[in-house]
């Protein structure tokens, strides 16, 4: 069973009683400089554990500045909200819930779920800054830079 089926079925126990679980990937391979639109948000949620009991910080601690983020979209959100987690790559393919490092914002999630089902726009993430982990500020956070491109175009029947 993979990593991904692992983590649906613990949010599946977690959920349970409610709505099913709908995990999905954003993917985007595009890097280069067409993007339609560039900028940057807070990762939230740092600072909690996740629901296997793994700690968001030290998956926090393993990220570079420059790294790409995979961007997994909850379609059963909590209270009709859209969430979108922000997990490390990795060095498998495979997704493991100790590389949750946090979520969106609901603003910043609902946008990108937006333009990516209505406008056919897909969103690429990096770890644009971390901060934190000094004496005065022990908790680690991240910058992200979210950046959009057009998706791939849809085969037209002739």
């Amino acid at each position: 069973m993979g990593l991904l089926n692992a983590l649906e079925q613990m949010l599946l126990r977690y959920k349970r009683g409610k709505e099913q679980v709908d995990l999905k990937e954003i993917f985007c391979k595009r890097s280069d400089d067409q993007y339609i639109e560039r900028f940057r948000t807070a990762a939230v949620g740092v600072e909690y554990s996740n629901i296997d009991g793994s700690d968001r910080q030290e998956a926090l601690k393993k990220l570079k500045v420059g790294e790409k983020v995979r961007l997994i979209w909850d379609g059963g959100g909590q209270g009709g909200n859209d969430t979108v987690y922000l997990v490390r790559k990795g060095l498998s393919h495979e997704l493991a819930m100790a590389d949750c490092f946090g979520r969106l914002n609901d603003k910043a999630a609902a946008d990108v779920i937006r333009r990516l089902t209505k406008e056919n726009v897909v969103t690429a993430a990096k770890v644009a800054k971390i901060q934190g982990g000094t004496r005065k500020r022990p908790k680690l956070s991240c910058v992200l830079e979210l950046s959009t491109y057009p998706g791939p175009k849809k085969k037209t029947a002739n």
